[in-house]
């Protein structure tokens, strides 16, 4: 089969696959209502649709009143699909959709973006996996774990939060950098530095992780683009070229930066996280770090190892235990923050507030909340509740070995795939509380790292023994990577003659 027809069969094949996990999303959605920052993008999207403006105003009027807490892109692609699916086109409220006749109806923008996701992890473990065929087998592999895992979750699929937009927008952001490895144009660049620019409008956290992700590749280049060129500085096309992934970003995000700075005088993408994030992560660090390690242990780990080991028991959680109030904080944070700020007796802004009291906490206790990050990164680990505690510590094992392999070892391809995952789960460690639900979008890219590695043991368990596995060369065969494929049939050993058929031939 012709290279045309190879990547033909491809494409039709993830659409199809595609289409398939689109139309399974309606038999997940249901009437349940859409609350919390769901219903804020929710609203949002119908004041953008009646109105032409992104408001977070719970009734409908002729001019709501502008907005920008909420990250733009999930709200337009909500208030597009609000203007092309049939249901809409009749009259309908904000109430209809937030627990109404259209609530379950409303959902159904999730097929889109999890047809989204099918496609762009086909097209992820096409560049990663040279032949088409594995390529298509890790692809399905990597669906059906990650439908149970993850995509096919109430919280997940049933919500309109924004998990499924962005794990979408980091397999787009993920492929879009390993083809530019694979061929460092400025055209490649530029796709790049738009993926990443779209990524940080859907989950703001990501205009941070970006840029850290392209410094990652920025410095384990390898070392030859500094070599001598007659006449012309190599270090400027280097440089340059990964200038233009920054500057794409930057100008993808510019607009919407621009018109909050206009309208709110604010140059942000998103904001009102102070109070739920910072402050949470705040209140939760002044407690005993070694008791939470025992709160947000599994159950099987916390009465079989952290509790013997920390001296807590299920005792301490009850009102009165030790640890009573480490596990009603988060609860009870906005009386604890109202009864400071009394005694203070503050009179400005109390988001302000509380994210001053965040930043002092860290400049005053710069120890103690570096001591938290791992308790933190400990608490955030548990994202994969389906898999299991034993699978989902083995699965993120796996992913980390293979990050910090590649990063040891240079290897921008592994980086570009997995190095968007590795950044979102170290800033959860470090700036925020750690639910667990802000980890969910690395379940694909942890299950792709394991197949990713199976693969790996297979092509080095073809090497050290090729007689042993000579019945299954053509299943192992296809696994290598194309500059091995290629060069293998010259040097691969071949069975022992015996001397009658050596005197035979002679």
């Amino acid at each position: 089969m012709s290279n045309k027809r190879k990547n033909l069969f491809y494409a039709a094949f993830a659409i199809v696959i595609a289409g398939v996990f689109a139309a399974v999303t309606f038999h997940y959605t249901t009437r349940n209502a859409i609350q919390k920052d769901a219903a804020q993008n929710t609203r949002a999207a119908y004041h953008l649709v009646h109105a032409g403006v992104i408001s977070l105003d719970k009734q409908a009027s002729e001019k709501p009143g502008p907005a920008m807490r909420r990250e733009p892109l999930p709200i337009v692609a909500t208030a597009g699909f609000l203007l092309v699916h049939p249901a809409f086109a009749q009259s309908y409220t904000i109430p209809d959709l937030l627990d109404g006749r259209l609530t379950q109806t409303v959902k159904g923008v999730n097929a889109f973006w999890r047809f989204l996701v099918v496609i762009f992890l086909f097209l992820l473990c096409r560049e990663l996996f040279p032949d088409w065929r594995v390529a298509i087998v890790m692809a399905l592999l990597c669906l059906i774990a990650s439908e149970s895992f993850f995509l096919s979750g109430p919280g997940i699929v049933d919500r309109m939060y924004t998990e499924l937009p962005e794990v979408a927008l980091m397999l787009l952001a993920s492929w879009s950098a390993v083809r530019f490895v694979h061929g460092k144009t400025k055209a490649r660049a530029l796709w790049l530095g738009v993926a990443l620019g779209l990524l940080a409008l859907c989950k703001a956290a990501f205009l941070y992780i970006g840029f850290g992700f392209i410094l990652l590749l920025f410095v384990t280049d390898r070392a030859e683009h500094f070599g001598s060129m007659p006449g012309k500085p190599a270090w400027r096309p280097f440089v340059l070229t990964y200038a233009v992934i920054a500057l794409a970003m930057f100008a993808t995000i510019a607009p919407w930066v621009a018109r909050n700075a206009t309208i709110f005088g604010k140059p942000q993408i998103a904001a009102g996280t102070d109070v739920t994030v910072l402050g949470t992560r705040m209140l939760l660090t002044e407690h005993t770090l070694l008791g939470q390690l025992y709160l947000y242990s599994p159950y099987a780990l916390k009465q079989r190892v952290f509790g013997p080991l920390t001296g807590y028991s299920e005792d301490d959680l009850k009102p009165g235990g030790r640890l009573a109030e480490t596990s009603t904080a988060k609860a009870n944070r906005s009386t604890t923050f109202d009864e400071r700020i009394e005694a203070e007796g503050y009179q400005g802004d109390r988001s302000a507030w509380v994210k001053g009291k965040a930043f002092n906490y860290v400049v005053e206790h710069p120890l103690r909340y570096v001591a938290s990050i791992p308790v933190f990164a400990y608490k955030g680990m548990w994202f994969m509740t389906r898999a299991g505690t034993l699978l989902n510590l083995l699965t993120l094992l796996c992913f980390f070995g293979v990050f910090f392999g590649a990063l040891f070892t240079r290897n921008q391809v592994l980086l570009a795939a997995f190095g968007l995952a590795a950044g979102l789960f170290s800033f959860i460690s470090i700036f925020t509380h750690a639910l667990t639900r802000y980890n969910q979008p690395m379940t694909p890219f942890v299950i792709l790292s394991v197949l990713w590695l199976f693969a790996a043991l297979a092509r080095a368990a073809y090497r050290r023994f090729p007689r042993v596995l000579a019945l299954v060369d053509p299943c192992l065969r296809v696994i290598q990577p194309a500059s091995e494929a290629n060069s293998s049939s010259q040097r691969r050993p071949t069975a022992p003659t015996s001397s009658a058929e050596t005197a035979s031939r002679a």
